[in-house]
């Protein structure tokens, strides 16, 4: 179904060059095809004339809409053909302009190519283009934060974490007053955001702690089994595993070391998740910061007699136990 808008006017055959020159009646109507290809339910802008060469010359203008809300809201906001007709009374013969609001009657097959590729895109390709765009960028958002967020500790998450918000409100507020907004603006938008996340992403991945770049053997520190009673020199061998630790099966034991004298715990992650392990209120923390998967750290320290607390700094309440320095 089709409606149309049908202004029909004459013009004096001797005056019809006033019509076609720039800034004519029929110039003016060409240059208004742009904005009428704004306009939503807007389909086609015919303009036919006759042939007469002398006398008055009839000339049709045509409008196709492809509801009839479109059609009305179009003729009474300006600029509109009837507005701009009314602009070039002094060439149109007195009486003879006439506004037709008219529906057509046709049947699927008198679609036009590009009506039928039109259709096509609108009720095909867009409804799949969308969620799948909607869903690449939902996965891009979730997985390249969880990297981001995995290599930054401390009040710097958090900080990032506040930047990240204030960024959505204030996208929010942007689009919200802005009625108006193009697709361009749309676009421009989610680009810049995509390309952020993309390149914080790349970083995060590329950012790897030297110490963890090569497993280790049985020839270098920190290549001993788990379990084993020492880790060279004396050391003790600690599990971190997903979320406790453990040596010989017991579960966040309490761990000992001499007052004075420089004591070294072995550590292997044996879990999924990253773990380290820190001496609270001290500056002891294991070397590397983030031990990931199957890797290995070590944590050297020396302390005065007294009652300490250790813990993993990524699962504080599950990961944690005393240390007695006597």
């Amino acid at each position: 179904m089709e409606y149309i808008q049908t202004v029909l006017l004459q013009v004096d055959a001797t005056r019809l060059d006033r019509a076609s020159e720039p800034g004519g009646l029929l110039s003016e109507l060409d240059d208004h095809r742009a904005h009428l290809k704004q306009q939503p339910g807007f389909r086609d802008l015919r303009i036919t004339r006759s042939i007469n060469p002398e006398g008055n010359v009839l000339i049709v203008i045509e409008t196709r809409w492809g509801d009839d809300t479109s059609l009305v809201r179009y003729e009474t906001n300006e600029p509109n053909v009837a507005a701009i007709v009314n602009r070039h009374k002094d060439i149109i013969v007195s009486g003879s302009l006439q506004v037709l609001d008219m529906e057509a009657l046709r049947t699927e097959s008198s679609w036009v190519p590009a009506e039928a590729e039109q259709h096509a895109k609108e009720r095909v390709i867009w409804p799949i283009l969308i969620p799948a765009g909607v869903l690449a960028f939902t996965l891009l958002v979730v997985y390249g934060l969880s990297r981001v967020y995995l290599e930054i500790r401390g009040d710097s998450a958090v900080a990032l974490a506040a930047g990240i918000a204030i960024g959505v409100l204030v996208i929010a507020f942007f689009v919200a007053s802005n009625r108006n907004l193009k697709g361009w603006h749309i676009a421009s938008i989610v680009m810049l955001c995509a390309v952020v996340l993309f390149g914080a992403t790349i970083w995060a991945v590329s950012e790897e702690d030297p110490s963890e770049a090569e497993e280790p053997t049985a020839e270098e520190p920190g290549g001993e089994p788990t379990g084993a009673p020492d880790g060279g020199g004396g050391a003790v061998v600690v599990t971190m595993d997903d979320n406790v630790f453990e040596i010989d099966g017991e579960e966040n034991p309490t761990l000992t070391a001499v007052a004075g004298e420089e004591t070294t715990f072995e550590l292997t992650n044996a879990g999924n998740a990253i773990h380290n392990m820190s001496i609270i209120d001290t500056d002891f923390i294991s070397d590397p910061g983030q031990v990931k998967a199957g890797g290995a750290a070590a944590i050297t320290f020396t302390l005065d007699a007294g009652m300490y607390g250790y813990q993993c700094d990524f699962h504080s309440s599950q990961m944690k136990g005393e240390l007695t320095v006597e």
